[in-house]
This record gives C-alpha cells, structure tokens and sequence, in this order.
C-alpha cells in the first residue's frame, strides 16, 4: 500500500519523538532490522535478523499489551548467510505455515485466553510490539517496534447533514489533486463493528471515507433492516461534495450484508458511483429474514429482492455490468454465515467476467470475517483456519489498493 503524505508526516514526528527512548542495538552483533519504524498497523513491516551464527537455531517471541499481555514466537534455522528473513524463511516452529513476514504480529495470541475482538485496541490504538531473540535461551538481540494507531492518522467526525448520519474521516494532509472517495456501509454485520475500521483504515491509505450509518442514528434500538434508497443518493451526493474528493471515483464499500447493498447502489446509481468492493456476500437483492421484508425501498415501494440466499444463479446476480470503474469482489470457502458465497460470486463472474481494475478474491479455507484488515489477531478465527483467513485479508486488501489507485475516465 501506498504511504500518503498524511501518515509519513505523523510517523515521522513519532518517530521524533521515539528518538533515543528503548535500547539501540549494537551495530556489529545480531540485530533486527526493519523496514519501517514507526509503521501503520494496517501495513506490513519487513523484518530481518542479522549478524547471527550460522548453523543455530534461533527463538523470535513478540509480546504486546493490548488490554493484557499478548505473545507469540517462532523457531528458525539460522542459514550460511547468518541472517534470518522473516519474509523469505520458513520457521522450523511457529504457529503459521511457510514463510510469513508478520506472522508474529497476527498470531500473537492472549496470555489469558481472551479474542482478539476489540477494533479499538487492534486498530484504533497504537501498540509497541516487543521483538526478543534467543539462541540456547541466551538473548542476542531485542528491538521494540511502534505500531502506530488509525486514531492518530484517521482523525474523523460526526456528520448529522441532510438525512446523512455517519462518520467522516478525511486523509490528515491534502492531496495535490482529487481523491477518488468511498461510502462505506456500517452497521450490517451485528456484533462485529467493522464499517468505521475499515472506513478508517481507508482514510489512512490516503482515501476519504464516509462511514454510513445504513440503518438509521448510531444508538437506535431495535432498528428496521430496510435501506431508504434516497438515504444512500443523499450520502453519495454529500461525500461528492467534499473538498478534494473526485466526484468522478466515487467507490461503496458493503461487506457480509452489506454487499448486496453496495452493488445496488452502484448498479442503480452509475451517474453517481464508479466503482464497488463488496465481499462476503450475496451478488444479488436479497431480502431480511426471517421474516420476510425489502432490503431497499425507492419512493416507498419496494425493490424487488429474494426470498432466500440458496439460489446464486446469474438470473438472480444485479446488473454488475452497468458498474463503470473497478468491481471488488471476494469470498470464503469455510463462511459459517453465508455457505453460498463463492457460489454467488461465481454467479457474478458469470455475469460481469472480471476486466481491467476488477478482483475476484477466492479463499476456500478462510471464513467470515476475512474483509477485516490485515495484520493484527482481530477476528481471526483459532488454527488451523487463522492462517487462510489472514492470508485471504492481505490478498483482499491488495486488491482494493489496486482497485480505488485506477484511473477512470
């Protein structure tokens, strides 16, 4: 992913102000080397120990504190080279396959047992990650590495505008030119709070984003699971209005049961929407259940929907051709929500075969919640589908890099 001038501005007065605080390694003996210090936690860091004797094994273990002591660790064979390269070295143990640059950071695990199932502590807050490398239980070398937050880079507000209720976040420094923008659907997956995370972590890669609250004000009781679609005009014409969005890449961004309302409006509304991320879920209208009711309703009649999500056939996928820009789609073998959502994305391919800037994202032993952001434990689901999980999260979330970076017409 792309820094933006915002986050190289912030990481570097962090980094000011980490100046001479933590041990400094010495510059002959094994020490960790880093990509980047401070880093995003939504990025990857690139780790190497050097300096090391070759023929030993060597015993990395990170440990954080996020609301309680977190660790992990991994063993390797230290090559003829004496350098260990965590993106390029397999582990002779560790609790992920094959090599895996930030396999440490994701499969930090709780001392007591807890999930990983705070947005805050995993994404909005900062955290330093403890490296330590032991060789015969002799410590060679230490470093601590600052993983800097999305509240410090993704500053947000409250936006009550025009039937608009959500939340705004807008890159820290301006962009020479326009930015293409996203309108992303929040609140569509009960119990796990994932729309302001993403629409966050967004605004860190240097794209605004609106954060929609879909179903009505934050706090509601008991809210009706019907989308006005005049809601959804009025918060694209809003976030068009913004200073520095291009009003010509405008982007929605569903995830699970948001999916299917973010292709709609993008199928309904290409005058005002260029392109659509819209992973683990259904490719066609597909009404609330159980008890029977419209997904979107226009002008107070309903759209028309589906009774059931078991039938993905093309005749029953929206209209994906009618999507200018770039389309964004991705799916899980193991979803314990939607078992058909590689048969609803392979209906869409069906009807839209993927073209230049699209993505069709395919994880047959990842789950659910794999539209997370990469990089941290959040959400993961235990062995042995962490790992796919994780891996389809990086994958996906390349893919919407490359997606919102196109240029249109």
């Amino acid at each position: 992913m792309i820094r933006s001038r915002a986050l190289v501005a912030v990481l570097g007065l962090v980094a000011a102000l980490l100046a001479g605080c933590g041990s400094v390694p010495s510059a002959g003996g094994p020490r960790f080397e880093a990509s980047e210090e401070p880093s995003g936690v939504w990025e990857p860091v690139h780790l190497r120990l050097v300096s090391l004797p070759p023929g030993d094994r060597v015993t990395i273990r990170a440990s954080a504190l996020a609301g309680g002591p977190w660790t992990s660790r991994a063993v390797y064979a230290v090559p003829s080279s004496g350098v260990v390269d965590l993106d390029r070295d397999v582990p002779l143990e560790a609790p992920f396959a094959g090599a895996d640059g930030m396999g440490l950071f994701w499969s930090l695990s709780s001392v007591g047992g807890a999930a990983a199932a705070s947005p805050q502590q995993w994404g909005g807050a900062s955290v330093t990650v403890d490296l330590t490398a032991t060789i015969d239980g002799r410590r060679v070398a230490e470093r601590q590495l600052h993983r800097v937050g999305l509240a410090s880079v993704a500053p947000s507000r409250a936006v009550f505008d025009d039937g608009v209720t959500g939340d705004y976040f807008r890159p820290s420094a301006s962009s020479p030119a326009p930015r293409p923008a996203v309108l992303v659907f929040d609140d569509t997956d009960p119990g796990t709070p994932t729309g302001v995370l993403a629409a966050s972590t967004l605004s860190a890669m240097g794209y605004p984003a609106l954060a929609l609250a879909t179903y009505g004000s934050a706090g509601q009781l008991d809210p009706v699971r019907t989308l006005p679609g005049e809601r959804v005009v009025a918060a694209l014409a809003w976030l068009r209005a913004q200073p520095g969005v291009d009003a010509r890449r405008i982007f929605v961004f569903g995830t699970s049961r948001g999916a299917q309302l973010a292709l709609w409006a993008a199928v309904a509304h290409p005058e005002l929407v260029y392109g659509a991320i819209a992973p683990a879920g259904t490719t066609g209208l597909v009404c609330p259940s159980p008890v029977p009711g419209p997904a979107i309703m226009v002008g107070g009649d309903w759209v028309p929907c589906l009774s059931g999500n078991r039938d993905p056939s093309p005749e029953a996928v929206l209209e994906l051709d009618r999507i200018r820009g770039p389309v964004v789609l991705g799916c899980a073998g193991k979803d314990e929500q939607l078992e058909t959502a590689c048969g609803w994305m392979d209906a869409a391919a069906a009807v839209r075969p993927p073209r230049g800037g699209d993505a069709y994202v395919r994880a047959p032993e990842a789950t659910h919640l794999f539209y997370v952001p990469p990089y941290t434990p959040l959400y993961l689901p235990p062995p042995p589908t962490a790992q796919p999980t994780e891996d389809a999260r990086v994958a996906l979330w390349s893919a919407i890099a490359r997606a919102l970076d196109v240029r249109g017409p």
